[in-house]
């Protein structure tokens, strides 16, 4: 064969296997997206079957005209397969796990995502709120959890949004004894007093319990924290990895305080305020503050959500975990589905402890953990570390027992403590005590910050 012959069927070949390799790697492709289509249709239908299929805080809402399913919202969700592909489209598979990171609205380049308060058919309750995080009674904010978006790296924003408006609408001639009062030091407040030291205006900021706010009530090594976040004066808050313990917020916040002059007044709970003039008077547990400005960052963990059934004043009945060592060889109950139940039960079923431990899921499913929470918590049960109890309700609360009903069957269950994690009360009357309109919000976006 000639040499040229030669050199066209190499050509024509190489061609060939070019094309060859096309089609294979189309047809891995096209694979790959029946997969994810199938993936993302079976846990819609799951979260259906499951009653889990609706949104219950801010929660992203998917134009599906303008999605053009790119899958980059997909990708960029920290908490993972909450949204998923179905027929080339994102759709929100897993809402009750959705927490408002925003990620997916910042990722998506087509504009298709925005971020939402309720559903068209199950309406949220939210104080009413401009997009600087003043209420409706002019001079009071509302930031952080008290107002729907409770990650810490939203609170620190909100927390300097609040003040740098505050400080811009000042007026003088009243005599108060600060600028600003702030009323809770966890991370929404600790970031407004910061904002107030960065205007050089003087400010309070107190807190019923201790700096930390309700970080300080977790559970010892709990992972608080996985989204980096800027605080005014400071910068962004850097740690050595991503995922940031109790522990080291707080030592972290310690640091900030010693650096920057921070002043809380711990110990000192909130209990009304009324406006007279252009003052508020704040009536506190350590006396009257006159303040020009109040900013609410308090937090609503304050007010846990109760199961509402006889023996919840027994004395064994705790709304929150600190110390799981001080648990051991108990046989012990925890209630609810969401990350800091799942996350209490992993804590107290530690081997060393030698701990029977059962959590009781009202629901058929875990509705608010994130992924890795759940993975943890059913290896541990494999292990017979832990007992999962779904479809259950507590009935009755003895003292060395509970009264049960599990998938419509009662039993008693033995128990010596009960930890009930249901989710916290929005304090609306309160609220509502103190001038603030209360709204329903049906799908409404977010006021943009």
């Amino acid at each position: 064969m000639h040499w040229s012959h030669i050199s066209v069927f190499l050509g024509k070949s190489a061609e060939y296997i070019g094309i060859g390799s096309l089609l294979l790697i189309a047809a891995v492709g096209i694979r790959r997206r029946r997969a994810v289509h199938s993936e993302g249709l079976h846990a819609y239908k799951q979260a259906v079957v499951n009653d889990m299929a609706e949104p219950i805080s801010l929660h992203p809402y998917i134009d599906p005209v303008r999605c053009a399913g790119c899958g980059a919202c997909v990708k960029a969700c920290p908490e993972g397969e909450i949204l998923q592909m179905i027929d080339h489209k994102a759709v929100l598979v897993a809402p009750t796990k959705c927490v408002g990171h925003g990620q997916c609205e910042v990722a998506c380049p087509f504009g298709a995502i925005s971020l939402v308060f309720g559903t068209k058919t199950r309406g949220m309750d939210l104080p009413r709120i401009t997009g600087d995080f003043e209420t409706n009674v002019k001079g009071l904010y509302i930031v952080g959890e008290l107002g729907g978006m409770g990650l810490i790296r939203n609170a620190v924003k909100q927390g300097r949004m609040a003040v740098e408006h505050a400080v811009q609408h000042l007026r003088g001639g009243s005599k108060a004894d600060c600028d600003i009062l702030i009323v809770g030091a966890g991370a929404a407040g600790l970031s407004a007093a910061l904002a107030a030291i960065a205007a050089k205006r003087p400010y309070k900021c107190i807190d019923q319990n201790s700096v930390g706010g309700t970080i300080f009530n977790f559970p010892r090594q709990k992972v608080v924290m996985s989204q980096p976040a800027t605080l005014p004066i400071v910068g962004t808050m850097k740690f050595p990895r991503n995922k940031v313990t109790k522990e080291e917020l707080l030592a972290y916040w310690s640091m900030v305080r010693r650096r920057t002059g921070l002043k809380v007044r711990e110990g000192c709970r909130f209990i009304s305020l009324r406006k007279e003039g252009e003052l508020f008077l704040t009536e506190t547990t350590q006396g009257v503050i006159k303040a020009k400005k109040v900013v609410l960052a308090m937090g609503v963990r304050g007010t846990p959500r109760k199961l509402d059934v006889p023996g919840e004043d027994l004395a064994k009945v705790t709304y929150n975990l600190l110390e799981p060592e001080q648990y051991q060889r108990m046989h012990v109950a925890v209630i609810g589905g969401g990350n800091a139940a799942v996350e209490a039960a992993q804590f107290l079923a530690k081997p060393e402890l030698r701990n029977k431990v059962t959590i009781l899921v009202r629901t058929p499913g875990f509705n608010r953990a994130n992924q890795e929470n759940i993975d943890i918590l059913q290896s541990m049960a494999a292990r017979k570390l832990v007992t999962i109890m779904f479809n259950t309700f507590v009935t009755r609360i003895e003292a060395d027992f509970l009264a049960i009903e599990a998938n419509g069957i009662a039993s008693r269950l033995p128990n010596q403590f009960i930890f009930i994690f249901a989710g916290a009360e929005m304090p609306f009357a309160f609220l509502q005590s103190l001038g603030i309109k209360i709204d329903k919000k049906f799908g409404e976006a977010r006021k943009k910050s």
